[in-house]
């Protein structure tokens, strides 16, 4: 069953659109999934995080795009082991939410997405307190950190995805 939690217009995308967060056990068709993103959380509540020191990126939760012939759950095991050097099994994840992004008017020229995309958004639960871990070397990534609820609200004010968490 999915389950719309959240509607917001986010000012990264430059025409009029509608991004929409569904929670749900279900992954989206892959033909429109550009994205695949991992909320893992530990034992003590703690959500792993990963910084991005460039483009005023900060703090976010691992993920990135899919690479040709990738399915979501790989690409988000890949996202997760270069953000944030933590390697789980494809097994550990489930599908999670997603986040339903639609323009509403033509895309401009050079406008890389499809007008009707899908960011999926799986989840992990490890039994304890997450280890420390580090991005590898060439990650862009500069470090990655267990962070409390509070402490995402605080450094991830606006994150659409915050909802999820």
């Amino acid at each position: 069953m999915s389950h719309l939690i959240a509607t917001r217009i986010v000012p990264w995308i430059p025409v009029a659109h509608r991004l929409d967060v569904i929670r749900t056990g279900e992954t989206p068709p892959l033909e429109s999934t550009t994205s695949a993103f991992v909320l893992v959380a530990d034992g003590l509540g703690r959500t792993l995080m990963t910084y991005v020191d460039r483009e005023g990126r900060g703090w976010d939760i691992p993920g990135g795009h899919l690479e040709p012939g990738e399915s979501a759950v790989e690409a988000a095991v890949r996202e997760l082991r270069e953000e944030t050097g933590l390697s789980l099994p494809a097994a550990a994840l489930t599908a999670f939410a997603w986040q339903r992004i639609e323009l509403l008017e033509p895309p401009p020229a050079g406008y890389r997405y499809p007008s009707l995309a899908h960011m999926a958004v799986f989840r992990a639960v490890l039994p304890g307190p997450g280890a420390p871990t580090a991005p590898p070397p060439g990650s862009e990534s500069t470090r990655a950190e267990w962070l409390a609820r509070e402490e995402i609200a605080r450094v991830c004010p606006d994150h659409v995805w915050r909802v999820l968490i």
